[in-house]
């Protein structure tokens, strides 16, 4: 009897497991659908037998991008084995993210295609002001772990912006569990082509509204993930400069490197990076996962800082060679780069994935 009351004892005061809830970001190159939006610049990814679409792609100044434009094919099939592929990155082991954050993608239409193809049921789409239609969207099931509470999007603003307007950040709040309230914002800041100045911007609209939040509610647990289009060498820097001031967001990467807790040898075996420059075979960590604080105060929902990874599983990899003559690399090749995407394929084996890796992580509560 004593001992079964020992027993009993250990049982109760033995912390509750709890449960997981997986989120995935993804960048998956140019997401389009096979229709022309009017007013928006989506001539490359259409059936070259769309009307316009020549006389479209001869305006193009780039030599580089006319002839992409000209070339490529973009009809129904191509579109149905992009979504196939896309969907062997997300659904692994038969099991789908909770939430699964998205860019690089055209609009609402081409979402939902994916969204029932994937086996997602609900989704929420931003609407930018973008010239190429490019936009952001999260996708998720609704259940008693995961329930849709808003959405808002976020301009960003400016007189550079006039003429080149950008992607909005998308604002998605749920409920995780019975209490726990989570913000998302999608991120897909103005590229590298665009001064550091433009991605400064986006920075503060994203703190912004941050501090916003956590103004009001000071537990409100938030997430930043996406492309951030920023490197190193960007000056000032929109990290340093703006989301790491005041402490208001940390780095989920540098977060896992530095923690002692996790193997070398888990962290040497990760890609080193979620995208692969080969004009100058670098590796880039383009895309990010920032956090706030209320993430890792041991209360509520938590981030499990050793579930993160760049999945790069050996079937969305290539070795990449410097193929330019008379440069100094031509000829070195790096193993396990992005399979980035053919879009004239038709091909699931030959089509590839994307030049980006997803990221992952699990939140606990």
């Amino acid at each position: 009897m004593k001992s079964l009351l020992i027993s009993m004892a250990i049982f109760i005061s033995l912390p509750c497991l709890g449960k997981t809830i997986e989120i995935m970001s993804y960048n998956v190159e140019n997401l389009f659908d096979i229709v022309h939006d009017e007013g928006k610049n989506d001539w490359t990814f259409l059936p070259t037998k769309t009307k316009g679409k020549k006389e479209a792609c001869d305006k193009v100044k780039s030599s580089y991008r006319k002839k992409e434009c000209h070339e490529t094919d973009w009809a129904k099939d191509n579109l149905e084995v992009k979504i196939e592929n896309i969907t062997k990155m997300v659904r692994r082991d038969g099991k789908l993210p909770a939430i699964l954050a998205l860019s690089e993608i055209e609009n609402e239409r081409v979402i939902s295609q994916l969204a029932k193809f994937i086996g997602y049921k609900k989704f929420a789409v931003s609407d930018s002001p973008d010239k190429r239609g490019i936009d952001l969207a999260v996708l998720w099931n609704e259940t008693e772990d995961v329930k849709f509470l808003s959405k808002k999007e976020h301009v960003l603003k400016g007189e550079y912006f006039k003429d080149r307007p950008s992607r909005n950040i998308l604002e998605v709040e749920f409920q995780i569990g019975k209490k726990e309230k989570l913000t998302v914002f999608v991120n897909h800041w103005p590229s590298l082509s665009n001064p550091t100045e433009a991605r400064i911007i986006a920075a503060k609209t994203l703190a912004k509204r941050t501090k916003e939040i956590l103004k009001k509610n000071k537990n409100q647990n938030i997430m930043a993930m996406g492309d951030f289009n920023t490197i190193d060498e960007n000056y000032p820097h929109p990290f340093k400069s703006v989301l790491y001031k005041d402490d208001l967001y940390k780095d989920l990467h540098t977060t896992f490197k530095k923690d002692k807790s996790i193997s070398y040898n888990v962290k040497d075996q990760m890609a080193p990076g979620s995208y692969f420059y080969g004009r100058g075979m670098t590796w880039n960590l383009l895309d990010r996962i920032f956090f706030t604080n209320n993430l890792t105060n041991n209360s509520g929902l938590e981030i499990d800082i050793a579930s993160y990874q760049i999945y790069a599983p050996s079937f969305a990899t290539r070795t990449y060679e410097y193929r330019s003559k008379g440069k100094y690399l031509y000829g070195s090749t790096i193993k396990g780069t992005p399979f980035r995407y053919e879009h004239n394929s038709t091909s699931n084996r030959r089509a590839g994935y994307s030049d980006h890796f997803p990221l992952i992580v699990n939140l606990k509560y």
